[in-house]
């Protein structure tokens, strides 16, 4: 398994692989226009701040997604993931694990200093953080409020 930064020819398998896992349990998500999906993919991977890496197995195939962005911020260079994700059988196989140490050690050599991420407390991402060195902050809040 090797973590690489995804290239134009791994989207269309990406976005395979982002639809199997957020279309079924726990997420549920309804994606249901493709052009929706499309454009969703290319924000996060498009944009000149985007940090988008892909888990590929050694087949070639891809096995996991880490898209977010980079900061610029006080202390330094900070990765916002936007999404992080294993597919569906390939999970609870140490592959997250493996996914994330290797995502760490390609943000050491690009001199970032710290991940930042969201996520549901009553999914198995959250423990999954957790287990993983991740901390909750207790002074922060995520707001939301639905436009008209």
């Amino acid at each position: 398994m090797q973590t690489v930064y995804i290239q134009k020819e791994h989207v269309e398998g990406l976005k395979a692989l982002f639809l199997d896992v957020f279309s079924n349990e726990p997420w549920f998500d309804k994606w249901e226009d493709d052009q929706q999906l499309d454009l969703y993919i290319r924000d996060l991977i498009d944009n000149q701040n985007s940090l988008s890496l892909i888990l590929v197995d050694d087949e070639g195939s891809i096995v996991g997604g880490s898209l977010g962005y980079v900061f610029h911020w006080w202390e330094g260079k900070e990765y916002f993931i936007k999404e992080l994700f294993i597919s569906r059988n390939k999970q609870n196989q140490g592959l997250g694990k493996l996914f994330l140490e290797q995502i760490y050690d390609i943000l050491a050599t690009e001199n970032i200093k710290h991940i930042t991420l969201m996520t549901e407390r009553d999914v198995p991402a959250y423990s999954f953080y957790q287990k993983n060195g991740f901390t909750e902050l207790e002074d922060s809040v995520y707001f939301v409020r639905k436009v008209k």
